[in-house]
């Protein structure tokens, strides 16, 4: 772990065991300089890295200020570590999984920076907590990089296996916010009733372009169950 990132935790426990609250004030700068002894520029990146991951928020010429914590059904886009980032408490379980390695399409192939003749394997699984469905997703990783998967590898979390058997680090993600209509598969996957189907109906989700250094290593659709909304922006009900 870098210095600035055990910084950036001691910061965080700083703020649990003080006890601060929404718009409490951070020392200054220069206070946690002092503090940490570290440099003007590391405690400016565990700041940062603090306020990407929701926990603060600075305001130019006034300081650094403590946001709400996030609820136990928080998920931080802002981050790439996977779902059991978010859901610390109850963790997240993977089922009906299906992994095949297939030539990709055009649009996957240029996702992932390779030419269509790159066998890549693509991942599909549902995701739950506590045997309810939250989220459809599909991803794809070039086997140049991730050279095996199945669907015993695919139960767990990816990241994990993808930092521990190939020693990768998830650098940084880019993420697309799109709407469109669900298919009747993504739909028979969150587990809604047949009628629905019936519906024209919209859905929300998130697509990553997940990057290791200037590699795109993977490429993850996300369809996020409680993001559900009828065409007349009239909320379908989700229980």
């Amino acid at each position: 772990m870098l210095k600035y990132q055990q910084i950036a935790k001691q910061i965080f426990s700083y703020i649990q065991d003080s006890q601060l609250k929404q718009g409490d004030q951070l020392p200054s700068l220069t206070e946690l300089v002092t503090d940490y002894q570290a440099s003007k520029i590391t405690i400016q990146k565990a700041i940062a890295e603090l306020e990407k991951e929701g926990f603060i928020y600075q305001v130019q010429g006034s300081g650094t200020f403590v946001r709400s914590m996030p609820t136990d059904d928080y998920i931080n886009f802002n981050l790439s570590n996977g779902w059991n980032s978010d859901f610390t408490k109850e963790p997240t379980e993977n089922s009906n999984i299906n992994v095949q390695k297939i030539s990709p399409s055009l649009a996957v192939a240029q996702k992932l920076n390779c030419t269509v003749d790159i066998p890549v394997f693509k991942v599909q699984r549902t995701k739950s907590i506590n045997n309810k469905v939250f989220c459809f997703e599909t991803s794809y990783y070039n086997s140049k990089l991730v050279p095996y998967l199945n669907d015993s590898i695919a139960q767990q979390s990816l990241f994990n296996y993808i930092k521990l058997a190939y020693n990768i680090t998830i650098s940084f993600t880019d993420k697309y916010f799109d709407v469109r209509e669900l298919t009747s598969i993504e739909s028979e996957k969150l587990g809604f009733p047949e009628k629905i189907l019936d519906c024209q109906f919209m859905k929300h989700f998130i697509q990553q372009v997940v990057k290791y250094l200037i590699i795109p290593k993977m490429f993850i659709t996300l369809i996020i169950r409680s993001f559900i909304y009828k065409i007349n922006d009239e909320k379908i009900p989700v229980s």
